[in-house]
């Protein structure tokens, strides 16, 4: 019995391991298959006009290298090559680059392309790159025919501190046009953004609750944060949502019935039932709601089911904005800082290797107890191919300890392993900067520099600004750079280091530990005045056990206690390193939102009539919403003593429009309520739109569209990458990365997969058409060299070029390749 049972079982596990290997390579074997045609329509194109201008094609081929299976037609050869990575129309009179004297030989033959007038020449040259341009808007338009659903161009999310934020772009803002380009799918936003400009304002064009709104924007310019990011611009913002739950945060207990469960429906929030028009809004509010949800949930054991009706819980997510512009040292609620919590980790990065998982709680890293994020960030950037110890607390309350070992992040800014700090309250015309923490075995200390050293000048600036030194150091990885300090002894010296590349963990630690009470250092000032916690002389690293005798269990009870006394002060329990317990009295400011009465959910829209403010920024003066928490602190700055001033407010993200008028006191410009930060801790399934032509004539339209579209977004992305920089040129893929991602597309569907091929095809005609040597338009450069000269351009510049050229494609391919494979596989 026991043999039939085998010998029955063998058969069914030799299928489903085939079958599991067919599901994973057949995607990419259709992806080489479609490249192949790609190929094929270019060669095509150069072909079927070399045989109307009569040139003799001596073969046509798909691919290099070796011939797997051909045919000989007429005087032609055609075949299938060992590599489908091109292809090739070899022709009469046209000999490869280091066999050009043959050229002089066929010069004569009234059937070579050497002996055919240079406007045939040029049509047949050209042929390629417009069957491409064409075979692209063929696509396009089938595409569109049938219908393909994209991401649709709304908005579900505006990144805290982000340029959409300061803006005031909001959920539920639908973009129809950035600068005079209509936007008909999210990542047609993203890529107006990377192209636009560097440092300058786009206009975008949104509709909101039915009116169209202009709003200027200043994209923002981000160098990589981990090995696998690229350098690009950026305003901050996460496509539209539908209710249902893709993914949950790593702190929710997936098995409890009355939890976010993946596959579940969001049907209503706190009593507001969802739809299709306030979705986006309507996630947001999961932000700040502990409301019950109620979902529609299908049992897996029988999913045929009709989906039943669950009651559910889902607690919000915890940040806070820093209360220094950019600088995540001075996150902190009135002075007291809370744990970091690991808020992403890469599955092929370090932070994986090193066992560390979302949701850990950093309790020290490199030797620093509860460090806050830039100390974090520090320490990462600092130790590149260094072990540093960490010691966290997981989500299941376990405390462990390891090592971990950051990446060397060669695209990255620079570091000295040395903290420079700005010098508050100086002169004009006084040095602004110092070395702080210098690390003995760094960079800085390898050139001389110590702590408390003085920078006056760095590469020829003087008296620079900590931006013009991170900037300066950030560039010159393993370069020289000059520095002149002042010491602490009044000596003047000048030092030569040489900056070194940063590491990378390639996780993210953005998240409050809300569920710990512990605080690490105790910020000193907030907006250059002593904050509440160091005037109640609260000591740094202790554990805040209660408020007004209330016990404190979340730092969200700790925010909304300090809310709800505001104006006064409260008494702050607190025990030092299982110490006796000490209270203490701290100071509660008001705030713009305590006054009014309401919480962080609340969006103040107008003060006195103005909706934004003008802030000086390092690109120049810069309109900025009074929703931003520092737009609303500078409005409240100029308004300071006047009385009876209108505000216009919405109590919560539903909320209606309502106005108070308030005096503004100096104790309320801090907007300190206003820097807490709460998101949704479930991520729901993207909104979707059709793009579909009505008729054909609608599917053409769309279709010369997108075909304008492509062609002109790899023009620019080109020009962003050589000239202006705003393009890292790590973003661009090579053969391993357009199958991976083409094996993707062709998983998603068949129209999605022809979509795919006509983005490629643009890329292909552009890129073959570049002035460069070897590719079409290289020769085409040529031919116009000699309609003007009126003779060929000599052999030997000829042969030179294409020499320059292959090295330049063989360097391009080699480097796109390491490119992707550090994409795909770290």
């Amino acid at each position: 019995m026991h043999n039939v049972l085998m010998s029955s079982f063998v058969p069914v596990l030799a299928d489903n391991m085939f079958l599991n290997l067919w599901n994973g390579v057949w995607p990419y074997l259709m992806m080489m298959a479609g490249f192949s045609v790609i190929v094929f329509v270019h060669e095509l194109g150069h072909f079927a006009v070399a045989k109307w201008a009569d040139v003799r094609v001596e073969r046509f081929a798909i691919g290099f290298g070796r011939e797997l299976i051909g045919f000989t037609r007429g005087e032609t050869r055609y075949s299938f090559n060992l590599l489908p990575l091109g292809g090739y129309v070899k022709m009469l009179g046209q000999e490869d680059f280091d066999d050009k004297g043959n050229e002089l030989k066929f010069k004569e033959d009234p059937r070579s392309f050497a002996s055919k007038p240079v406007g045939h020449r040029a049509a047949i040259v050209s042929a390629g790159v417009i069957m491409n341009v064409l075979f692209a808007f063929f696509l396009f338009m089938i595409v569109f025919l049938v219908g393909m659903n994209s991401t649709a161009p709304r908005i579900a999310f505006v990144e805290p501190d982000s340029p959409a934020e300061r803006a005031g772009l909001l959920p539920g803002d639908l973009v129809k046009e950035i600068n005079g380009q209509s936007i008909k799918e999210f990542n047609e936003i993203r890529m107006a953004v990377m192209l636009a400009p560097k440092h300058e304002p786009i206009n975008v064009i949104v509709e909101r609750e039915g009116v169209d709104r202009t709003v200027p924007i200043r994209p923002e310019y981000r160098k990589p944060r981990s090995t696998r990011d690229v350098q690009r611009q950026v305003i901050g913002i996460a496509p539209g949502v539908t209710p249902e739950i893709l993914g949950v945060g790593p702190e929710i207990d997936t098995s409890r019935a009355d939890r976010p469960h993946v596959g579940d429906k969001v049907v209503e929030v706190a009593g507001v039932e969802v739809t299709k028009a306030n979705a986006n809004q309507i996630y947001q509010m999961l932000a700040y709601s502990e409301e019950d949800v109620v979902v529609e949930r299908k049992d897996p054991k029988n999913p045929d089911a009709e989906p039943q009706r669950v009651t559910i819980k889902i607690p919000p997510v915890l940040s806070l904005y820093p209360s220094e512009l950019g600088d995540t040292s001075t996150v902190s609620v009135l002075g007291l800082t809370p744990l970091v919590r690991i808020s992403g980790v890469d599955p092929r990065g370090r932070a994986h290797v090193a066992g560390l998982k979302t949701g850990d709680t950093i309790l020290s890293l490199d030797d620093k107890p509860y460090p806050d994020p830039a100390m974090i960030a520090r320490a990462i950037r600092h130790n590149a191919e260094r072990d540093i110890h960490f010691r966290v607390r997981t989500a299941d309350q376990r405390v462990r300890t390891g090592f971990l070992r950051p990446k060397s992040h060669d695209r990255g800014a620079a570091t000295l392993q040395a903290v420079i700090e700005a010098i508050p309250d100086v002169e004009k015309g006084e040095p602004r900067t110092r070395f702080g923490e210098v690390r003995s075995y760094g960079a800085a200390a390898a050139g001389g520099i110590e702590p408390g050293d003085v920078i006056l000048s760095i590469n020829g600036n003087d008296d620079p600004s900590l931006r013009t030194v991170t900037k300066v150091i950030g560039s010159m990885s393993g370069k020289p750079v000059v520095v002149t300090v002042k010491s602490a002894a009044g000596t003047v010296s000048t030092k030569i280091v040489t900056p070194v590349v940063a590491g990378a963990a390639d996780a993210s630690f953005s998240l409050v530990a809300e569920d710990v009470m512990q605080t690490g250092r105790v910020l000193q000032t907030i907006n250059g005045k002593p904050s509440p916690a160091a005037t109640a002389g609260v000591p740094d690293s202790v554990a805040i056990v209660s408020v007004n005798g209330e016990r404190m269990a979340r730092w969200r009870d700790l925010i909304a206690a300090f809310a709800r006394h505001a104006g006064g002060t409260v008494d702050l329990t607190y025990r030092e390193d299982r110490g006796p317990e000490q209270t203490v009295a701290i100071p509660v400011p008001h705030s713009i939102r305590t006054t009014l009465g309401v919480g962080p959910a609340s969006r103040i829209v107008t003060i006195d009539g103005s909706d934004t403010v003008v802030i000086d920024s390092k690109a120049g003066g810069q309109r900025v919403s009074i929703g931003y928490h520092e737009g609303l602190r500078r409005r409240l700055e100029e308004l300071v003593g006047q009385k009876n001033v209108p505000i216009e407010y919405r109590g919560s993200v539903l909320g209606e429009l309502q106005t108070a008028h308030i005096d503004i006191t100096e104790d309320m410009v801090d907007p300190w309520l206003g820097r807490v930060q709460f998101s949704p801790n479930v991520a729901w399934g993207e909104e979707q739109t059709l793009l579909k032509g009505e008729n054909v004539i609608e599917a053409v339209g769309i279709g010369v569209h997108k075909t304008y579209y492509f062609v002109l977004q790899v023009l620019k992305t080109m020009e962003r990458m050589i000239f202006t920089r705003t393009v890292g040129v790590e973003s661009m893929s090579g053969p391993l990365g357009i199958i991976d991602i083409g094996g993707k597309f062709a998983q998603s569907g068949f129209v999605k997969f022809l979509f795919f091929m006509a983005i490629i095809s643009a890329n292909l005609a552009v890129i073959n058409f570049l002035p460069l040597p070897i590719v079409d338009g290289g020769l085409m450069v040529f031919l116009i060299i000699e309609k003007i000269k009126g003779s060929p351009v000599s052999l030997r510049v000829q042969v030179a070029t294409q020499m320059i050229g292959l090295f330049l494609i063989l360097g391009a391919f080699v480097f796109v390749t390491y490119q992707d494979a550090l994409r795909l596989w770290g």
